[in-house]
């Protein structure tokens, strides 16, 4: 799994909570000052989530097959 596949979620997700809070509380602060803040928060959320994600995402256990299963759980 790349990173990308969780990076860009976090940052639409970040985006969107972003605009609904600002508009639904903050409606006297200005358009463009909006923006910013949605922008700033899409880009810190995503680099926080690329450094903090790690290098070892191609590292994950790949899944037992059902004979490593059978094997490991009968004691004769």
């Amino acid at each position: 799994m790349k990173k990308s596949k969780v990076v860009i979620p976090i940052m639409v997700v970040v985006a969107v909570l972003a605009t609904w809070i600002l508009q639904k509380d903050h409606s006297e602060v200005p358009f463009l000052h909006k923006l910013l803040i949605t922008v700033g928060a899409c880009i810190v959320s995503g680099g926080l989530g690329y450094v903090l994600l790690g290098s070892d995402v191609q590292k994950v256990d790949p899944k037992p097959n059902q004979q490593d299963v059978n094997k490991k759980g009968s004691r004769k």
